[in-house]
């Protein structure tokens, strides 16, 4: 593995995009961002809701759908990082990003995937383990609409916005998720793909150098996320 220029992958990186990484996004608001002009006449018309103009996108963000193959060589990447982006993946999509990190990670590379906590979204709607970081306005909701709010699978009401978002946003359908992991179906994914020495990790507790650049703890803790990571062996 590349010691001296390591390349590390931050996929749907959103406004976590912090120098020494390579930040990938591909959602309209990313690709927005690259020209200003364009998103505040957007603005203008109401073709883009008012607070989307003001979100300080990076512009060295890397614009790629990651549902398509990753445009890096094979074995040159060092670390792969996506916090809350396979689970807007419909499987099979997660299965092949898995894969395509495994693809342009180099022997003993990692991958580390942080995604929404299945396991405890049921134990909250079971009542044993309701997470403190969720209690805000969902508290006045009942048990099944408190899952429903947290699985996000759709949003509780129609998109609002101008006629041509709502098109652009059923098209990309990028915010919804998808489907859903716990760790064990997360941890069985990285088997499969082949990667090894994986396991449930905890937040910043990473082989992954300056994880906490780009790991945000508030998507992790306290049942907001579950995170596993695993090694790409040196012989296949």
């Amino acid at each position: 593995m590349n010691q001296g220029n390591p390349i590390r992958l931050n996929l749907g990186c959103g406004l976590q995009a912090p120098p020494g990484w390579i930040n990938v996004d591909g959602s309209w608001n990313a690709r927005l961002a690259k020209y200003p002009r364009l998103r505040r006449m957007l603005s203008s018309f109401r073709f883009l809701p008012p607070d989307k103009l003001e979100i300080p996108w990076s512009p060295s963000i890397l614009i790629r759908d990651v549902r398509k193959p990753l445009p890096f060589s094979d074995g040159s990447v060092t670390a792969v990082y996506a916090s809350h982006v396979l689970e807007h993946l419909y499987r099979e999509e997660g299965q092949r990003l898995i894969a395509e990190s495994f693809r342009v990670l180099a022997a003993d590379g990692i991958l580390r995937i942080v995604v929404p906590d299945l396991g405890a979204i049921v134990e909250e709607y079971l009542g044993s383990g309701a997470p403190k970081s969720q209690r805000t306005e969902s508290e006045t909701l009942r048990p099944a609409d408190q899952m429903n709010e947290r699985l996000l699978m759709r949003w509780p009401t129609p998109a609002s916005s101008h006629l041509l978002y709502r098109i652009y946003s059923a098209w990309q359908d990028f915010h919804s998720h998808k489907w859903m992991y716990d760790a064990d179906s997360l941890i069985s994914l990285f088997k499969r793909t082949g990667f090894v020495q994986v396991e449930q990790r905890e937040c910043h507790a990473s082989r992954i150098a300056g994880i906490q650049q780009v790991e945000d703890p508030s998507r992790l803790l306290e049942g907001a996320g579950v995170c596993v990571e695993g090694v790409k062996p040196v012989s296949p």
